[in-house]
């Protein structure tokens, strides 16, 4: 997958858990938009962990050529 793609996706999956942040503080009991918010910062943290996983695998494969 393209970086610049899953940099994309990831803005998205921040601004809408923002968006049902705001939501869920207006109802703190709701156990729906709490399990979507859960998802979105689960899939968030993945798509972060592939990024941070394919820097390392670059400067591992740089500092090789040194």
């Amino acid at each position: 997958m393209d970086t610049e793609t899953v940099l994309k996706i990831i803005a998205m999956l921040d601004h809408r858990t923002m968006m049902l942040e705001n939501l869920t503080s207006s109802m703190p009991n709701s156990a729906y938009h709490m399990g979507r918010l859960e998802a979105l910062s689960d899939f968030s943290d993945t798509l972060q962990e592939y990024m941070h996983s394919l820097q390392n695998q670059v400067e591992n494969e740089m500092n090789r050529g040194e």
